[in-house]
């Protein structure tokens, strides 16, 4: 599990050279056999990068040495618990506990070379700290372990959900764009071909007054087949992938505005901080909400009046249509509040019927950060 990326590789070296000029000042200073200390401390390049080889001739040094003298190297022995710690925190898994054994180890050393020199009683304290130490320096590379696998489940689990939210809104928009062909093709393109058909035989049926009748039909075939084709053309642009300039949005939001005002209906609009971009699927699914929430206003307001409140945050948009309200109460949820709620949903957002002398829709979308937009 080591890391043998360049950064942490200059660190370690880093840290290795420090110490290795802190030995030397220490044998200047007069510490005796301060170059097994220097010898520990290089070993401190690989603390990361390889901790169970790192481990290993740590071990052996401070053994030797032990073995040799009989007394500890300072500081080069504390380099065995940086060891057991590099070992705990960036080792495999299965060897984690493999640094409780350089504890056992020392202890038993200084027990056994206590016993070996008659003085049984000398080595009961350093058994215990080594014993302590090594406890202390093995949990605390656990700990860290387990930061470092937390921070990882977290930043899989982001981008798990970056993905789930692309997904999302390209079904969404897929969707839409689907639901849009259809109606038109039933309702527009099938419309536009009766009026063809009726014209053409209206000119037929006309023969009598042909002068007057047959240029008048001629110009409504005419103009059928026309409207016709740039419905088929419509029809195929929105089938294409991507998204094209006839998709709807919060930039068309204007013309809504002004349709709603022109059959009667007064809006006051109030936009809240700075607009961010949105995804296109949920940039369209917004702009479907508003445009149900002022219809729903025109069809049972009592008064022909709304407001529509836009409120832009960093992580949040909130969508408030308020109206007076039709009769006190909740209101029977039809398929227009229930596509809210959908559309809604389908974003991760809710939605909000807020009842009382004025009845209010409140939707509230969460934004990607710009850095995972979805466009």
């Amino acid at each position: 599990m080591g890391s043998w990326d360049s950064r942490t590789l200059t660190v370690d070296a880093v840290i290795a050279g420090a110490a290795v000029v802190v030995c030397l000042l220490l044998g200047l200073a007069g510490v005796e056999e301060w170059y097994w200390s220097v010898l520990v401390s290089v070993v401190l390049v690989i603390r990361r990068a390889a901790p169970v080889v790192f481990l290993a001739l740590v071990a052996a040094l401070s053994g030797v040495h032990l073995i040799y003298s009989g007394s500890f190297a300072f500081p080069g022995d504390l380099v065995d618990l940086l060891a057991v710690h590099a070992v705990a925190g960036y080792g495999p898994a299965r060897l984690r506990h493999l640094g409780l054994l350089l504890g056992v180890a020392g202890s038993l050393l200084v027990t056994g070379r206590a016993l070996h020199d008659g003085l049984p009683s000398s080595a009961t304290l350093p058994a215990a700290l080594i014993v302590a130490a090594t406890l202390a320096a093995w949990s605390t590379g656990l700990m860290q372990r387990r930061q470092r696998a937390d921070v990882l489940e977290a930043e899989h689990r982001r981008r798990l959900a970056e993905q789930d939210s692309a997904m999302r809104a390209r079904l969404a928009t897929i969707e839409e764009r689907t639901r849009i062909s259809q109606e038109m093709h039933d309702i527009i393109a099938h419309s536009l071909a009766s009026v063809i058909a009726q014209a053409e035989g209206g000119r037929v049926a006309a023969r009598a007054d042909a002068v007057v009748a047959g240029p008048l039909f001629d110009r409504i075939a005419q103009i059928g087949r026309e409207a016709l084709n740039d419905v088929k053309r419509l029809l195929n642009s929105i089938d294409c992938d991507p998204p094209n300039d006839f998709a709807q949005g919060l930039r068309e939001l204007p013309g809504l505005l002004n349709g709603v005002a022109a059959a009667g209906l007064d809006v006051t609009l109030e936009v809240d901080g700075p607009e961010q971009p949105l995804a296109s699927g949920m940039d369209l699914a917004v702009y479907r909400v508003i445009q149900e929430s002022l219809t729903n206003v025109l069809k049972h307001a009592p008064q022909r009046r709304a407001q529509l409140s836009l409120r832009w945050a960093p992580t949040r948009l909130e969508v408030t249509v308020t109206s007076p309200a039709a009769v006190p109460g909740a209101p029977q949820e039809g398929r227009g509040l229930s596509g809210i709620r959908q559309r809604c949903s389908l974003f991760n957002g809710d939605c909000e019927i807020v009842t009382g002398e004025d009845f209010s829709v409140v939707t509230r979308w969460p934004l990607a950060s710009p850095d995972v937009l979805v466009s």
